[in-house]
């Protein structure tokens, strides 16, 4: 038990100074799709002159966009979840239940970092039209970000694995909405 709990504090130490450096990457990916949109369009409607590579430079940033984000959000339990099944089990049964979804997701998460890790490989001497790099470097965007996504849900795993062997050490992510839990707790105190 004491090991499970130590590999999934070293798992929550890593993924958060992984989460860190996306949340930089997600802030820099904004960024740069903003401003290439914005210089397409002044180009396009200002100066009528279009620019051949803004679009198709924005859409492939904003593929790494959604995979740099997602492990974020994943970790913020900010995707959507239905969990009213879980709260009404027992908590061997709830911690089973995560544990067997959590399986599912890190076994689906696996096939799109391997099956993209191909595809990205498979794409070096491709060239999009407009901009002149490889398809690898906009396709690594599904293999890096599942990567990621993975080891949050192996350290989810592990606590859903020690909840189900111990239930007062265990943990699964709170899905509930944090605006609502908060207004709720100031609604109590009295705020």
């Amino acid at each position: 038990m004491k090991a499970i709990l130590q590999l999934a504090s070293g798992l929550d130490w890593l993924t958060d100074h992984i989460l860190e450096v996306c949340k930089y990457a997600t802030m820099v990916v904004v960024g740069l799709i903003a401003g290439i949109i914005f210089i397409g369009v002044f180009w396009r409607y200002v100066l009528n002159d279009p620019l051949a590579w803004y679009e198709e430079t924005a859409k492939y940033l904003m593929l790494w966009l959604v995979f740099v984000a997602s492990p974020i959000v994943l970790k913020r339990t900010g995707h959507v979840a239905i969990d009213n099944l879980p709260r009404m089990m027992p908590e061997r049964i709830k911690y089973f239940m995560y544990l067997v979804v959590f399986s599912g997701v890190i076994f689906l998460l696996y096939e799109m970092a391997y099956e993209g890790w191909g595809l990205a490989w498979n794409a070096w001497p491709q060239m999009p039209t407009s901009i002149p790099i490889s398809f690898f470097w906009i396709y690594l965007s599904v293999p890096v970000g599942s990567a990621i996504m993975i080891l949050i849900l192996v350290e989810h795993w592990l606590l859903a694995l020690a909840g189900i062997i111990d239930p007062e050490r265990g943990s699964v992510p709170d899905f509930g909405d944090a605006e609502l839990v908060h207004a709720e707790e100031a609604k109590l105190s009295g705020e």
